[in-house]
């Protein structure tokens, strides 16, 4: 998940929002802060891909998959016009602003949901949020080496 790392650290350097991973252990920020979680990583459309390099000492065997992640943030604000401003501030990073650098991840954005309220009651207070999930389309390569054999016997009988 070190693409999503990437992503988050960009995405909170790009817009000066703190931005954490839910569900951890841990202090709150202070507001106005995001979450972000990984709700779903599935193979995406279409077979992987299988190739082979031939170095001098081995043989490599690359295997190319489409994949495609959901990534969902939630934003807590000081107010419920605050979070609102802050959600839509991030998800317009992945409409617009952050494209260059998603495109330098050969990352793209194949769905962005609406912001959405998903404030909650709390005993006796609200947690003003709001959210919004990006869906995400990215390359997994994964490579292994294939030993070679040097030699190879052949013993031959010939027949009557």
């Amino acid at each position: 998940m070190n693409l999503v790392k990437s992503i988050r650290k960009q995405l909170a350097a790009d817009t000066a929002i703190t931005i954490i991973r839910a569900d951890q252990l841990g202090d709150v920020p202070k507001l106005p802060y995001a979450t972000y979680k990984v709700i779903s990583d599935r193979k995406g459309v279409g077979q992987e891909d299988v190739s082979h390099v031939d170095n001098v000492a081995e043989l490599v065997e690359a295997r190319t998959q489409e994949r495609n992640s959901t990534l969902s943030f939630n934003i807590y604000g000081t107010s419920h016009d605050n979070a609102y401003e802050v959600a839509t501030q991030l998800r317009k990073w992945f409409e617009w602003r952050g494209s260059l650098f998603l495109d330098e991840l050969n990352v793209a954005v194949a769905n962005l949901t609406d912001v959405t309220n998903r404030t909650t009651f709390l005993l006796e207070s609200y947690d003003e949020k709001w959210g919004f999930d990006a869906i995400i389309r990215y390359q997994e390569i994964d490579e292994h080496e294939i030993d070679y054999f040097d030699k190879v016997e052949v013993e031959m009988k010939l027949g009557r």
